[in-house]
């Protein structure tokens, strides 16, 4: 008897908690304002690092934390609000999320080598999502 209550009460702490999640998780901003005051300036970072390389501490960190943001981004495209729910959709921002956590790998490591080979990724990525939904 004592199991059987114990069972109920955590099966009813879970779920309590996964509604509180999932009432939490809702989308902010319009996926066109995500996508130009987020995605867009931090893919940006990536894409053009050739022209504009990090040459200090200062401009490495300003790297690190907009890889970060655009890895994180991708997490928000997963979210309710957000997501097609196709598995197209799923598979580029999954190759977006990917290129992106590399390329906050590659600023924390100052590579700027890494950076630029990272390109081609998160370039196919945004590429084959904007055919596929615009």
């Amino acid at each position: 008897m004592v199991n059987k209550l114990i069972s109920a009460a955590a099966l009813l702490v879970l779920s309590v908690g996964v509604l509180a999640a999932e009432s939490a998780m809702q989308a902010t901003a319009s996926m066109s304002e995500l996508m130009t005051r987020v995605i867009q300036p931090t893919s940006d970072a990536v894409f053009y690092v050739s022209r504009f390389p990090p040459e200090d501490d200062a401009a490495w960190r300003q790297m690190e934390n907009m890889t970060l943001m655009l890895a994180e981004s991708a997490n928000l495209l997963l979210m309710p609000g957000y997501t097609q729910g196709s598995e197209q959709w799923l598979r580029d921002t999954l190759l977006m999320r990917d290129a992106a956590v590399a390329a906050w790998e590659a600023a924390q490591a100052r590579d700027l080598d890494a950076l630029m080979d990272l390109n081609g990724a998160l370039y196919e990525s945004c590429e084959s999502c904007h055919n596929a939904t615009r």
